[in-house]
């Protein structure tokens, strides 16, 4: 669906460049095993930017803002003023660094519909232990938690 959007394409390129060299639990490329399957989910392009940038700040050196910044300059175009506040808004909601405990940061991400729908989108793919050849008993425990984050957020799904 956002395969054609050029904010899309350009979060996904700067996705790519940003988290160069990370892995996820599988051990597979970040960018291909996690944020493109997290953004293909998305049902609106601002979903699928986030989708691909959900982890940037809180895994790269950098802050929302010159994520952000560096979205509009890789498409070569500035974001509408709503549409840059909405991204920039969810982005640091996702960032787990920005609440004082996990539970915290579900409930905040709980409360805005873009993050919220993002962040359902990762825990789906999170809660796939199918990619892992041999889960552990602190990935199970995980998983758990997966679940009743996933089962709070549905609730403030319309």
């Amino acid at each position: 669906m956002q395969e054609n959007n050029p904010w899309c394409a350009a979060a996904a390129q700067l996705a790519r460049q940003l988290h160069t060299h990370q892995t996820d639990k599988a051990g597979v490329d970040y960018f291909e095993g996690h944020l493109s399957t997290v953004a293909s989910m998305a049902k609106t392009w601002q979903a699928c930017v986030v989708g691909y940038l959900h982890d940037a700040s809180e895994d790269t050196p950098h802050t929302v803002n010159q994520v952000v910044d560096m979205l509009e300059n890789t498409c070569g175009k500035s974001l509408s003023p709503t549409d840059r506040t909405d991204i920039a808004t969810a982005l640091t909601l996702l960032n787990h660094h920005n609440a004082p405990d996990r539970e915290t940061y579900i409930q905040r991400i709980a409360q805005n519909a873009l993050a919220r729908a993002v962040k359902l989108n990762d825990l789906t793919h999170n809660m796939d232990l199918s990619r892992l050849s041999n889960p552990t008993p602190k990935d199970l425990t995980r998983l758990e938690r997966y679940k009743k984050e996933y089962a709070y957020l549905q609730l403030f799904c319309p």
